[in-house]
């Protein structure tokens, strides 16, 4: 049989080592950190898409019901030239909401970008601050 081994309670592992093991809890900090902010950008993403998908929805109802208008509007022309007037102002009017939607989308694509990178951005000061100087320490 083999001998025991020193029976008396041994110490923990960063208690014999604390230079090898000093970093670790500023790494694991940093980790944490790190984690609630793409947690925080992924909110931020979320909460932009539904609002830029509402925008569209939005959009895309509004174009319908100035389409039926429109048909409503041609069907009911008396002349050619009515006609060709009606289609051109439903041409013209269309594409100045495309324009303007397509901005307004543009914008808040932007917004939500800024919004979901900007937790990130924070963290990467703190990991280059922290991973800048010796763990141990």
């Amino acid at each position: 049989m083999r001998a025991k081994a020193n029976s008396m309670p041994q110490p923990q592992p960063q208690q014999r080592y604390p230079l090898e093991f000093g970093g670790y809890a500023e790494l694991a900090d940093l980790g944490r950190a790190n984690l609630a902010a793409v947690l925080r950008a992924n909110a931020a993403l979320a909460e932009g898409m539904g609002a830029i998908g509402k925008e569209v929805m939005t959009y895309a109802r509004n174009s319908l019901e100035t389409a039926a208008e429109a048909a409503t509007a041609l069907l009911a022309a008396k002349t050619l030239e009515d006609l060709a007037q009606l289609n051109s102002d439903f041409a013209k009017s269309s594409f100045e909401r495309l324009v303007t939607r397509s901005t307004k989308l543009s914008e808040m694509g932007v917004k939500v970008a800024n919004e979901a990178m900007a937790p990130l951005g924070d963290r990467v000061e703190a990991a280059l601050q922290t991973l800048g100087k010796p763990l141990a320490g």
